[in-house]
């Protein structure tokens, strides 16, 4: 055979192969039925936010948020655990399964070809399925996406057998079992709708997707293209030009994927930590042009009481007397809380070093944690001292102050007592200055701590008692909105104590201010 003919019949074999693996041509037309096994409720809390669009999705669109459509269930996240719970059996083993979410999907370019009401038949054809194999009233929740990419169907079930017991290996026992769920779905439900299997053991996705992942780990400029199959003389099977140009095609485009995720990524970083830079430096800006103003009004009422003493003969007196008070200013900076043991039972000391420690550490200023410390004692001893009776620091000008000083924190809290679906901060700016006021009030311990899942560091973050609640809801604003990467046990483990304390305390309904 001459060289012509057998090209000819190796390129005729591979576009016979390729359509036989659903690789040319209107090959792509799959259906695609997955499912995931849903361990623990903090785990069932995070999918199901993820499908109300409770979180942050970045590969949603939010103007295509209101296309979605809600087929089964509550219309959030909160309510669909409600319904688990009143399904759920009372007693429930450690290791069980406590959901079993499927996704329903297909080909994209099947999927865009469809019409909204092809879409929609196909769908719900698939949602009977389902219902038929879990019983109607063990489908918890079933949403079409029409925000992403492809439209999909996403439906979260309570995987219980004829005994009422969860059971989800009654269902997916094993990986026979899987693989004929994919063709008992392909036969009832996809394939009436024009869409077939996929192939049986077939991994391509999968090495997609790790091709992807690795160039984005690595962060790697160079591609290293597959090797063309040269064949053998008696078998054949040498790979045609245009095979191995859409495999090297396919590879670079992943690779140029995961380069384009790790640049995406170390914008944003960049882009968060340069707001965060500008937010610090307008809020030192706007100190020091206030400390420029209260020193020079001090300096020109000192520069008059220093002349007036001279000329009183009182200057030895006044310099003992400025040199009193800057060792008793330093000390109060320093935290030196003997000072306060040494006023004790004198009214007029104790309002002299208030006088002194307002002056000396303003509104605004960020403390050291001595001064921290030495603030909360100071409040405990006009506390003592007052005795029912309104303390000069106490006055409705100071606690305004007190209010104002941590604005990102109130309104975070106010906003997540009313409104658990939309985060509380939209802009950069106002994220960065939420993450700016939640780290500048802790010590660098208690943000390792938090970090690691530790929400009750926040207990005393406004100066008074936060509910755990609110511990917990402010911990994963901190997290999910300021930009901060933590492991997803943490984040999980924090969605399924708060979801568990919502359960147990219902939502809360008002705020707690600052101590009075």
């Amino acid at each position: 055979m001459s060289a012509e003919p057998r090209k000819l019949l190796e390129e005729g074999w591979s576009r016979v192969r390729g359509s036989m693996q659903g690789l040319h041509g209107d090959g792509k037309s799959f259906g695609i039925m997955r499912t995931a096994k849903i361990k623990t409720l903090g785990n069932m809390g995070a999918s199901l936010q993820h499908t109300f669009r409770e979180r942050e999705t970045p590969n949603a669109d939010p103007d295509r948020t209101r296309d979605n459509t809600i087929l089964v269930g509550g219309d959030n996240s909160k309510d669909v655990l409600a319904a688990w719970k009143d399904r759920a059996p009372e007693k429930i083993r450690t290791n069980a399964v406590h959901g079993l979410e499927y996704f329903i999907g297909g080909s994209p370019e099947k999927m865009k070809a469809m019409s909204r009401e092809e879409q929609d038949t196909y769908f719900r054809d698939a949602l009977g399925w389902i219902e038929n194999r879990h019983g109607k009233e063990n489908v918890l929740s079933a949403m079409i996406h029409r925000d992403e990419t492809t439209p999909h169907m996403t439906v979260m079930t309570i995987p219980l057998d004829d005994r009422g017991k969860l059971n989800c290996r009654s269902f997916v026992g094993n990986k026979k079992a899987l693989s004929d769920l994919q063709t008992d779905f392909a036969e009832k439900v996809s394939e009436k709708h024009g869409l077939r299997r996929g192939i049986k053991g077939s991994t391509a996705r999968h090495e997609r997707v790790q091709r992807v992942y690795g160039a984005y780990m690595s962060g790697e400029g160079t591609v290293a293209l597959p090797e063309r199959v040269r064949g053998s003389l008696l078998r054949g099977g040498k790979e045609s030009d245009a095979d191995w140009h859409a495999r090297a095609a396919e590879v670079a485009t992943d690779a140029l994927r995961g380069f384009q995720m790790k640049m995406r990524e170390e914008k944003l970083d960049m882009d968060a930590k340069l707001n965060t830079a500008q937010s610090m430096i307008q809020s030192l800006q706007s100190l020091q042009h206030s400390y420029k103003t209260q020193l020079d009004a001090a300096r020109e009422t000192l520069s008059r009481l220093v002349s007036s003493l001279e000329l009183a003969d009182k200057g030895a007196e006044a310099n003992a007397a400025l040199e009193a008070y800057a060792d008793l200013e330093g000390k109060i900076l320093k935290g030196d809380l003997g000072v306060l043991k040494d006023a004790a039972g004198s009214p007029a000391r104790i309002d002299k070093i208030v006088d002194i420690y307002d002056r000396a550490v303003p509104e605004g200023t960020a403390m050291t944690e001595e001064q921290a410390r030495f603030d909360r004692a100071l409040d405990l001893t006009l506390d003592a001292m007052a005795e029912g009776k309104v303390a000069k620091r106490k006055d409705p000008v100071r606690i305004a102050i007190e209010a104002r000083a941590l604005p990102y924190v109130q309104k975070a809290l106010a906003h997540l007592a009313q409104d658990r679906v939309t985060p509380p901060f939209i802009s950069r700016d106002e994220r960065s200055a939420f993450r700016a006021e939640i780290e500048s009030s802790l010590s660098e311990d208690e943000l390792v701590a938090l970090k690691q899942g530790d929400e009750t560091v926040l207990e005393d973050v406004l100066g008074d008692r936060l509910s755990q609640q609110q511990q917990l809801s402010l911990a994963l604003a901190y997290i999910d909105h300021s930009g901060i990467d933590v492991g997803s046990d943490v984040r999980n483990s924090l969605i399924e104590r708060l979801v568990e304390c919502e359960l147990q305390e219902g939502p809360v309904h008002h705020e707690r201010g600052p101590r009075h």
